[in-house]
């Protein structure tokens, strides 16, 4: 990615664009992630995809032949300092994420990093921060907010169809999905921020909360396993966690279970294929809700009634970038936004320092 700087040039805080203003993108890492932002970048109305960055220079090339962009970038702070750039997506590994995000922040450029936000909450913190005092949009990757059974769900769950939610189960589970390639930092602690949790388990999680509304976080108790080490070939380090389970507690009283796994000895019907099963259940007082599939069980009386709802299909990667663009040109937060990301991280941290301890942690307001 070139060298990386936390630090940048001090700026003036960007004034809101108007509705007619082109945003000019720049994507920063191009694989699978950095390839589906820059075709949502391309088919959006008033967006431009003005450059692209990969300290890769082969596979630099090679998106460049393929995509029409006309500037491309092995060094990350060249791209910032191009005064034409209003906006940076980037799809980055976990620890670049922090330096990336303060280094475009503070060349005064918008941002939407790839999850996890941040390695730390502190860190998340910091870029909430910094983009306020700039008055800049920053926004964190959760495509799953924008698809077509998550829209469904949350208009059900909006329009007071399941009453009052007092609780939600939710899962990504794995039976053998170790991610071991990729250079092996997703194995690596320092790097990435930690295991099966912080990889998967903040889509689970974030998948649930999302749909209660995302309470305020006041509580959690967890713990974090590495039982599968066994499957991890011995020249690989591997100092993470390859499952994880925790219990939060929110403000208002409601309750989540969380269960997420790499690996666990599981039939295919539980965790399907090498990605797994995700879910998540909500209670409520009138009805329950099922996320995959998407059913409805409505209590009448003694029965429960099970209810199939039809979800549209959506355009997920574009319906974000549309919001983060309306972000940008009104000055009003995201959809995913720096609360929500520094919220999201502080139940993480807790899982893990709940884990260490054996004790449940309360969440100090941070934000």
């Amino acid at each position: 990615m070139g060298r990386l700087r936390a630090a940048g040039p001090q700026v003036l805080i960007r004034m809101h664009m108007s509705k007619s203003s082109r945003i000019h993108f720049a994507v920063a890492g191009l694989g699978w992630p950095g390839r589906m932002h820059s075709a949502a970048v391309l088919g959006a109305r008033g967006a431009v995809l003005h450059a692209v960055v990969d300290a890769n220079a082969d596979r630099l090339k090679e998106f460049m032949s393929e995509f029409p962009v006309k500037i491309g970038h092995t060094d990350y702070d060249a791209a910032l300092a191009d005064p034409k750039i209003d906006a940076v997506i980037l799809c980055l590994p976990n620890f670049l994420h922090f330096p990336a995000s303060m280094g475009a922040l503070r060349a005064g450029k918008h941002v939407l990093c790839e999850k996890p936000p941040t390695l730390t909450a502190r860190e998340m913190r910091r870029l909430k921060l910094e983009a306020e005092s700039r008055g800049l949009i920053y926004a964190f990757g959760r495509q799953m907010r924008f698809g077509g059974r998550m829209m469904a769900a949350r208009k059900l769950v909006r329009a007071g169809k399941l009453g009052d939610v007092y609780y939600a189960r939710t899962s990504w589970l794995r039976k053998r999905g170790i991610p071991i390639g990729m250079g092996g930092w997703f194995l690596d602690r320092k790097r990435a921020g930690g295991g099966a949790l912080i990889d998967i388990g903040i889509h689970a999680l974030d998948n649930a909360w999302y749909l209660m509304g995302s309470p305020r976080p006041v509580a959690v108790s967890g713990r974090v396993f590495q039982k599968f080490d066994g499957l991890v070939p011995g020249n690989v380090h591997n100092d993470v966690d390859d499952c994880g389970f925790a219990f939060i507690r929110f403000e208002g009283g409601q309750v989540l279970s969380l269960e997420t796994t790499w690996a666990a000895n599981l039939p295919e019907t539980m965790a399907e294929g090498w990605n797994g099963s995700a879910d998540c259940v909500l209670f409520g007082s009138k009805a329950s809700l099922q996320y995959q599939p998407l059913r409805l069980f409505e209590g009448d009386g003694e029965h429960v009634r099970v209810r199939e709802v039809i979800a549209g299909k959506t355009d997920e990667f574009q319906l974000q970038l549309k919001d983060l663009m309306r972000a940008i040109r009104t000055g009003n937060a995201p959809v995913s936004n720096a609360t929500h990301a520094l919220w999201l991280m502080q139940m993480l941290d807790a899982v893990y320092q709940s884990s260490q301890t054996g004790r449940e942690v309360r969440i100090r307001t941070l934000g």
